[in-house]
């Protein structure tokens, strides 16, 4: 039976595109069956196993106080390793035909109200580190997407159009399919980009990576959504698929269709497809924006740029925005920003000035540098800001 296990094994794989998780639990399921015909039952040949025999199993598997779920998922391995063997014609009929499982009961999927989301996410629960930024990106994708664990730990940094606001990730048997995504993901998917490449050992092909650049498995994910989903109170059970289940009440709850939001989690035959039809995905993208994160209106801080004795050309301008308005990663409170340059002492190098006053809602913070360029300028202002805010937002957790 070892050989036949082993042709099964390499059919699932090659042909069938099984992930290498199910792979491993239907050879674990297979040997064990095998093992039990032969010194259990006593029996040599596969043509001699009948209903009986895998009943029999069945038994001494609950006996052995193993659940009716991992029972019920062995069955799955024996149906379809039973079934392989008929369409190679090597038994004549299959003994699981009259075979039912133990019964099960469904308990009601967990999932997360979206205040209690939003509270997580837009809380002060996650460090502006590497790894806090990671974190909170790899809930928001969750949220936002639906996607699974295994799907999300597989991304790679050329599967983010961020053109598009495009998701391209790889499911069951490695098929493909694209998901939208808010603005609000974006901005932070480039902020842990921002983080990231200031840290060379995480350059890696893929998006999530530990601070020495391996690429996060499912089980460090898993890890983590765990510890971030502790932070909500009374939560009886924290893992991705909660999150997954999260994402699809909130689209239902919001008025997506229930075929639509089955698409987006890739459960449909049309998100079996490696593209979807292009009148289709556009309806998608539509459905998509009924999720709380895509429609929240984001508060985005009042940037007042001035000069003074000479015009602010429109590329440092535009630069200048993009700087500043990354700040509002590290606190949410901002109101405004202003931002002066001026050229100081002509005759030196070092003569561009750039100091940027923020408002905040119980206060001000100020920076001020000058450097070669006003670009360099206005770096330095923003690194500047960005430890003040961390101070700040430390002593109001500490009141």
């Amino acid at each position: 039976m070892n050989e036949l296990i082993t042709s099964f094994i390499q059919y699932i794989r090659y042909e069938r595109n099984y992930s290498d998780h199910t792979i491993g639990a239907y050879t674990n399921d297979l040997r064990q069956f095998d093992l039990y015909i032969e010194k259990e039952a006593g029996l040599s040949e596969l043509k001699d196993v009948d209903s009986d025999v895998v009943r029999n199993w069945i038994v001494s598997l609950l006996n052995q106080k193993i659940s009716p779920v991992s029972v019920n998922r062995k069955l799955s391995s024996l149906k379809s390793f039973f079934k392989f063997l008929l369409k190679l014609g090597i038994i004549d009929s299959t003994p699981m035909r009259l075979i039912s499982g133990p019964k099960t009961k469904k308990p009601l999927p967990y999932f997360i109200k979206d205040a209690e989301m939003e509270a997580l996410l837009d809380g002060d629960g996650f460090d502006a580190d590497f790894e806090g930024i990671r974190d909170r990106l790899i809930i928001e994708m969750f949220y936002d997407t639906g996607i699974r664990c295994s799907e999300l730990a597989g991304i790679k940094k050329t599967d983010v159009d961020y053109e598009s606001s495009l998701l391209k990730v790889t499911g069951k048997r490695n098929k493909q399919r694209l998901i939208p995504f808010a603005s609000g993901l974006k901005d932070l998917i480039l902020a842990y980009n921002e983080v990231r490449v200031k840290i060379p050992e995480t350059e890696s092909e893929w998006l999530l990576v530990r601070k020495n650049g391996n690429q996060l498995s499912s089980g460090i994910v898993y890890q983590i959504v765990t510890k971030r989903l502790s932070n909500i109170p009374l939560l009886a059970k924290r893992s991705p698929h909660v999150l997954r289940h999260s994402f699809a009440t909130s689209m239902l709850n919001n008025g997506a269709e229930l075929n639509a939001v089955k698409e987006l989690l890739g459960h449909s035959s049309l998100a079996s497809t490696s593209v979807y039809t292009h009148t289709t995905f556009e309806e998608l993208k539509k459905v998509y924006h009924a999720h709380p994160r895509a429609k929240k209106k984001e508060v985005i801080m009042d940037i007042r740029i001035q000069s003074i004795h000479f015009d602010a050309f429109t590329q440092l301008e535009a630069f200048t925005q993009k700087k500043v308005s990354k700040l509002e990663q590290y606190y949410d409170g901002i109101l405004q920003a202003e931002v002066f340059f001026k050229v100081v002492k002509p005759e030196t190098f070092q003569n561009k000035e750039a100091s940027i006053k923020l408002k905040i809602k119980s206060g001000e913070l100020f920076a001020e540098k000058i450097s070669d360029t006003f670009e360099e300028s206005v770096d330095c202002c923003v690194e500047a800001l960005s430890k003040q805010l961390l101070k700040f937002k430390e002593k109001s957790r500490a009141k």
